[in-house]
């Protein structure tokens, strides 16, 4: 079976449990633009590189990530190197010939280095000024192509805050281009499958924009289940010579919570490395929560857990930041989650605190939107008894742990 793949994406033999998942996503590109919709570190860009490198029926496909992209003109360079990369004969032999935007630029596509290609196309022109125009050029010759292309677009959201906060006024112009595009590439054989760590609904929200993504289709990528955990947790130990009893798996997933995979192969590996460190002795329950509090509690993972944290500061709106730390500060401590009664107290109170309060009706609205970006963003769910609680039990207990008692009156 497959080694531990922990922090990068997964591939090849690696790549497990997800095969229908991508099978379901070819179906989709058929006929929808589709948003890729999953918490970080739940296998999202693995689902994505499995496209690029395993393309069925014919596709071309073209992956980039856009997370440090801060305007247009950047986006449709790293787009034209991102065709470079992936499909360099594409761009040179459809593209680029006849297109008077590549005249006096490098011949030799296949062998240049990123860098210096992305500096070409900066010196070539104003983008600045131009990028509309260049991009519907590229998009147009695409659809000339005759050929199916699927663009993967990873980490858009963060590449949207960029923009709104460096390229306000391009902002919105480029949100209109790229949903008219869109719905001109389900006119062709061109589809766009769209993802990222962070919600889009919630970030677009923030500038009343949500309108300008309502035609993608959404598909979720879950957790794995509890069967999944099984058979990876019993794999990897099997593979490892690894002795444990029979509680350990259900330590595992009663720690877990719902199984974030990339957590999931922490521990197991660490508990892998436990048991080769004294192998007369087998994993039990209590060295699986000894593992857990830890390597997934301690330093080891917590720059991986902050972003969880950090990520509110981004990407939610200054009037909400503080609300929603309460708010899971809160659940954080309840042992079975709150209700929406109790949670929107808490809300009153913070609001009550402000020089000038809402109105009722406007501080409602106000919270029903909250509630719902928590829950899009994966923090929170509602849970079977009609309360909401966090959607992993880990990152529950690691907000405990380091921001529990961060409003709490003494």
């Amino acid at each position: 079976m497959a080694d531990f793949i922990v922090g990068s994406p997964a591939r090849g033999d690696d790549f497990w449990f997800r095969e229908e998942f991508v099978d379901n996503l070819w179906v989709s590109i058929k006929k929808h633009n589709v948003l890729l919709v999953a918490p970080r570190r739940i296998g999202k860009t693995s689902v994505m590189y499995r496209m690029l490198e395993n393309p069925k029926d014919n596709w071309m496909v073209i992956h980039l990530n856009v997370e440090d992209i801060k305007s247009p003109p950047d986006f449709f360079i790293t787009l034209l190197d991102a065709i470079r990369e992936h499909q360099p004969a594409f761009l040179k032999d459809f593209l680029a010939k006849g297109w008077d935007f590549f005249k006096g630029l490098i011949a030799g596509i296949e062998q240049v280095e990123a860098y210096d290609f992305k500096i070409q196309l900066r010196k070539k022109e104003n983008l600045k000024e131009n990028w509309q125009e260049r991009i519907a050029q590229l998009v147009e010759r695409v659809m000339r192509s005759g050929l199916d292309v699927l663009f993967i677009i990873d980490e858009l959201p963060d590449m949207l805050n960029n923009m709104l906060l460096h390229s306000h006024d391009e902002y919105v112009s480029f949100l209109h281009w790229f949903r008219k595009t869109r719905e001109l590439s389900l006119k062709a054989r061109i589809r766009w499958l769209i993802g990222g760590s962070v919600n889009l609904v919630s970030v677009l929200d923030k500038s009343g924009n949500v309108k300008l993504i309502n035609d993608l289709k959404p598909e979720v990528l879950l957790p794995f289940t509890q069967e999944e955990v099984t058979t990876f947790i019993t794999e990897m130990f099997n593979k490892e010579g690894v002795r444990y009893d029979s509680g350990v798996i259900r330590k595992i997933n009663e720690l877990l919570g719902s199984p974030i995979p990339y957590f999931l192969q922490m521990i197991t590996q660490e508990l892998c490395r436990v048991y080769n460190r004294n192998p007369d002795e087998q994993i039990t329950g209590e060295k699986v929560a000894e593992v857990f509090n830890k390597t997934l509690l301690g330093d080891m993972a917590r720059d991986k857990l902050q972003h969880y944290r950090s990520r509110i500061d981004v990407h939610y709106a200054p009037e909400e930041r503080d609300a929603a730390c309460r708010l899971l500060n809160h659940l954080s401590l309840c042992e079975n989650g709150a209700s929406h009664r109790v949670l929107y107290g808490i809300y009153i109170q913070i609001e009550d605190e402000k020089t000038n309060p809402r109105n009722s009706n406007a501080l409602m609205q106000a919270f029903q939107r909250l509630l719902l970006h928590l829950q899009s963003d994966f923090y929170i769910e509602e849970t079977k008894n009609g309360k909401f609680d966090f959607a992993s039990r880990l990152i529950k207990v690691w907000w405990k742990k380091y921001y529990g008692f961060e409003y709490t009156e003494e």
